[in-house]
């Protein structure tokens, strides 16, 4: 069963390929083999596609310049996300665009930016229409506009997201103060970065705690961040979406492990 699902996958995707090798896509790049990874519902990778936390496929290609493009699909086979990579020839550097999709297939979010900065430029769309955008001029300054171009504003924050309130300070003074020093990590050279989901309610109410990135990590790190997250007790801003209303969604933050040697 697990072998004939991904085929589907293989030729849903190679289909994908087909339609955009008038972009950057060779066709040559079609007959290499794809990388087929099972994701989580925050896009990390799971055990296996028979994982019961398996909710996407993501499966990607790499062509002889260095460009790639990935596509995720959920377990019915219906593309949710794509991503696209190419050096930009001008300037050297590598270029992203990132598209998600509903579950009909309708693009609601475009992205587009250089790998090596933070500065990136964010389409929201409606039915096909353009109802908001961000421009993140890096250092914490974002322009953002719902609608209408005259509905243009400046934040320390993309507020299509939920984010800490007032800012993310509090939040790692946090994780200094109550991260315990684990030995037994250092003497294994455990490291990284442990991503914390937690959803964030239409009243700015945290409702659920997880570790996104799960299958990482050991379960010494992911349990000892997870203590830490669940101890926080933060204040939050909702997401909002292009109507102004609030909407629940997810936030991720970081706990790093990492020591001094």
């Amino acid at each position: 069963m697990i072998k004939s699902y991904l085929n589907e996958q293989r030729i849903q995707l190679g289909k994908v390929f087909l339609i955009l090798s008038g972009f950057f896509v060779s066709f040559q790049s079609i007959a290499q083999d794809f990388e087929i990874t099972p994701l989580n519902e925050h896009f990390f990778q799971t055990l296996s596609i028979s994982d019961p936390k398996t909710k996407y496929t993501q499966l990607r290609n790499t062509n002889e310049d260095g460009s790639t493009f990935t596509q995720i699909s959920d377990l019915q086979n219906r593309v949710v996300k794509t991503i696209q990579t190419r050096i930009n020839k001008q300037n050297g550097e590598l270029e992203e665009v990132v598209k998600v999709f509903d579950l009909d297939g309708n693009l609601i979010l475009r992205t587009e930016g250089s790998k090596s900065n933070s500065r990136k430029l964010t389409f929201y769309y409606e039915n096909g229409i353009q109802v908001g955008h961000v421009i993140n001029r890096g250092n914490n300054v974002y322009e953002i506009w719902r609608k209408s171009a005259a509905n243009r504003y400046k934040s320390n924050k993309n507020d299509f997201e939920p984010s800490l309130f007032p800012n993310d300070k509090d939040w790692k003074k946090f994780v200094l103060k109550e991260l315990r020093f684990l030995s037994e990590a250092q003497k294994q050279g455990m490291e990284g970065t442990v991503i914390l989901a937690f959803l964030i309610d239409e009243n700015g109410q945290r409702v659920k705690t997880e570790v996104a990135n799960i299958n990482d990590f050991p379960g010494i790190l992911t349990e000892e961040a997870l203590r830490v997250g669940e101890l926080f007790r933060g204040q939050y801003n909702p997401a909002i979406n292009y109507n102004g209303e609030t909407v629940k969604a997810w936030l991720y933050l970081p706990v790093g492990f990492y020591f001094y040697r």
